[in-house]
C-alpha cells in the first residue's frame, strides 16, 4: 500500500506532462498557416477562359516565404507543344525561387496570370492537365511546413464542363 502512495504522485505528474505535451501539439496544429494553391478562372467568354494561379492562406496565422515547387517536366505537361516561348516562361516563372511570397496574411489570397484555355486551336494550355506540386512555407515563429497537392488546368465554374447562365 505504501508503494502505491509513493507511485501515485509520479503517475499524476506523468499524466500531467503528457496532457501538456498533447495540448501544445494540438494548439500548434490548429494555430498555423494553411496554404493552398489552385487554378481559378478569371473570366469566361464564349471563346476562351483566362486563368489565374491563386495562393491562399486559409489558416489563422500568417505564412512566410511561400514557394510553389514543381518539376520542369510536370510544368511542361500543362502547356501545349505549340505554346510560344514567352507564355511557357510565364508559367515556369510561377515555380521559380524569385516568385517566393515573403508574407501571406491569414485570410489573404494572391493571384497571378496563369494562361488561358480556348475552344479553338489557339489554346496554349492543356485543358484538364493535372500535376502534383509542393507548397513550402513557414510561420512567424520559424516552423516550416510542406504540402503536396494537385494543380489542374480547368475552369472552376462549371468544373464538369457546363454551367447554367442567366439570360
Amino acid at each position: 500500500m505504501g508503494d502505491l502512495r509513493t507511485a501515485l504522485p509520479f503517475i499524476a505528474i506523468a499524466v500531467s506532462l503528457a496532457s501538456l505535451y498533447f495540448s501544445r501539439r494540438s494548439w500548434l496544429q490548429s494555430n498555423r498557416p494553411v496554404i493552398t494553391a489552385f487554378v481559378s478562372d478569371r473570366g469566361t467568354g464564349n471563346i476562351s477562359t483566362t486563368l489565374d494561379l491563386v495562393v491562399s492562406n486559409t489558416g489563422n496565422r500568417p505564412a512566410t516565404n511561400v514557394r510553389l515547387i514543381a518539376a520542369e517536366n510536370d510544368i511542361s505537361r500543362l502547356l501545349k507543344p505549340n505554346a510560344q516561348p514567352q507564355r511557357k516562361k510565364m508559367i515556369h516563372d510561377c515555380f521559380q525561387e524569385a516568385a517566393i511570397i515573403p508574407i501571406l496574411r491569414n485570410g489573404e489570397e494572391l493571384s497571378t496570370c496563369f494562361g488561358a484555355i480556348t475552344s479553338n486551336d489557339e489554346s496554349w494550355m492543356e485543358h484538364g492537365a493535372q500535376i502534383e506540386i509542393r507548397v513550402e512555407y513557414g510561420d512567424l515563429d520559424g516552423r516550416c511546413y510542406k504540402s503536396d497537392m494537385p494543380l489542374k488546368i480547368y475552369a472552376r465554374e462549371g468544373f464538369a464542363g457546363s454551367v447554367w447562365k442567366a439570360s
